[in-house]
């Protein structure tokens, strides 16, 4: 990760907008984007969490449990509204018809997905259904029926609500430390006043709206004078701007063109496949050969991918990579994050080893462009184009993306819900024009790994998760 202030600045960046007398709070930029971007459903930024539980959990508990953590979470009870004319960003306000029931359901496991991959498959299928935008942007469906008396969870959310490290956060709102864990107190829902908006918030949203653009002018003409004042510090600056722009070169180098030779289709159908490998495995054999766990994964993928290339009739060179990079501090919710794009080597010549150093390699570097500290600046300045001009360029960015990649860090030990041991956690992580988003969840000493594909590029990712099962053999022997 950067250093402390520039994860301060790239926090600042990417939080959320607030009208001085009213309090409301705005999406942030970032979240705008992703709003604005979800107009086109190949672009939706909707994930998912697929948590598989060793029985059904007392249904009623947990029922009060959610309800609870939405009563204390305020992304939970709120529902988007739209500024008048998008004069400003929409707003966070409390849902005045929230209630428990228009977002916990539970569901037998239909018998059209009672087979090997079904549950899987019937998650992804749900992450597909569109969340509806009348009410907060979250969804947990409890399936029962499953083998053994067992259970899952299909945890759904909307990106604006929450990055991945957010949700994590929020559960611990619902989730009990022990199985028969007493029930928390009480809490009471903080109002808000709901419906549309009064008349001087109206005229406020709108001074908001012209403030904040007179004081990014303000800003730039401070500069210019300082750079009158002071003409020595210009070549600093200049240095500072060069090396943003050519960052920001190196992020988005070649991007017209798809990198990967097999998966060039895009859809709406998905996918997911799951797979599991041993924590300590990774952690040793990244201290052996020093470097980082995410390294060992992002290899790992790398090499599984190149595999099914090779297998294919194909031979790739390089995958275009996209990886958040958390800008997070102590709060749970929102989005506190860069999305960074590389490039990472995908000869069939390389040997994992090979491979291994070079994605280290490359991965150090792009915790450090100075392009991602700027990210929060060019998502504020997407939101001034018009929204089909902005899903265009969106969509085709975002399509020539190989893979996303994602390491998420949860709970070392047994966590439970309503009385239901949790076993594991797959990540559906959202696709947003990509081939396939591949995200590793640290629960219990394991890694659950959850392989969400486009199907028009990435047909059978059941494929993709037992070869990168024999990768992290491979690379941890």
């Amino acid at each position: 990760m950067a250093d402390s202030d520039q994860s301060s600045q790239q926090a600042a960046d990417t939080s959320g907008d607030r009208t001085p007398a009213s309090g409301v709070e705005r999406m942030n930029d970032l979240e705008y984007l992703m709003w604005l971007l979800e107009s086109d459903p190949l672009l939706t930024a909707q994930f998912a969490n697929l948590t598989k539980l060793d029985s059904v959990p007392d249904i009623e508990r947990l029922r009060a449990r959610l309800d609870r953590a939405a009563q204390i979470v305020p992304r939970l009870h709120q529902r988007v509204e739209e500024a008048p004319a998008r004069l400003a960003a929409p707003s966070w306000r409390r849902d005045p018809d929230y209630h428990i029931d228009r977002h916990f359901r539970v569901t037998a496991l239909p018998e059209r997905y009672r087979r090997p991959g079904g549950l899987e498959q019937f998650a992804s299928d749900l992450d597909g259904e569109p969340l509806p935008r009348d009410r907060p942007l979250w969804e947990f469906v409890l399936v029962t029926g499953l083998e053994d008396g067992r259970a899952a969870m299909v945890q759904r959310m909307d990106h604006t609500v929450t990055d991945g490290e957010g949700g994590l956060r929020m559960s611990m709102a619902f989730i009990d430390l022990e199985r028969d864990a007493p029930n928390p107190p009480p809490v009471e829902l903080i109002e808000q006043a709901g419906g549309g908006l009064p008349l001087g918030e109206l005229f406020e949203t709108m001074g908001h709206a012209t403030r904040k653009t007179l004081d990014r002018t303000r800003t730039g003409i401070a500069e210019v004078l300082d750079h009158v004042r002071h003409p020595t510090r210009l070549a600093e600056t200049g240095a500072d701007v060069i090396d943003i722009a050519s960052s920001l070169a190196r992020q988005t180098k070649s991007v017209e063109r798809r990198l990967s030779p097999l998966w060039t289709d895009r859809s709406t159908g998905r996918a997911m496949a799951t797979m599991d490998y041993p924590l300590d495995r990774v952690i040793e054999a990244g201290r052996s050969a020093g470097v980082t766990v995410n390294d060992l994964f992002s290899t790992a993928v790398v090499e599984a991918a190149v595999r099914l290339h090779v297998e294919a009739g194909t031979k790739p060179t390089e995958f275009r990579v996209a990886v958040p990079i958390s800008t997070r501090g102590g709060t749970s919710g929102g989005n506190m994050f860069a999305p960074t794009l590389t490039i990472l080597p995908a000869s069939p010549d390389l040997t994992p080893v090979q491979r291994l150093q070079a994605i280290s390699e490359v991965m150090t570097k792009a915790k450090g462009e100075r392009s991602v500290a700027a990210m929060g600046s060019l998502a504020s300045g997407a939101r001034l184009v018009p929204t089909p001009l902005l899903t265009h360029v969106g969509k085709w960015v975002t399509s020539n993306i190989d893979l996303v990649l994602s390491n998420l860090r949860a709970a070392p030990f047994d966590t439970f819900m309503g009385g239901a041991l949790v076993e594991a956690n797959y990540p559906l992580g959202p696709l947003t024009g990509a081939a396939v988003n591949v995200t590793t969840m640290s629960y219990r000493g394991v890694m659950n790994v959850g392989i969400h594909a486009d199907t028009a590029a990435v047909k059978r990712p059941d494929q993709l998760a037992e070869a990168i099962a024999d990768a992290f053999d491979v690379l941890t022997a």
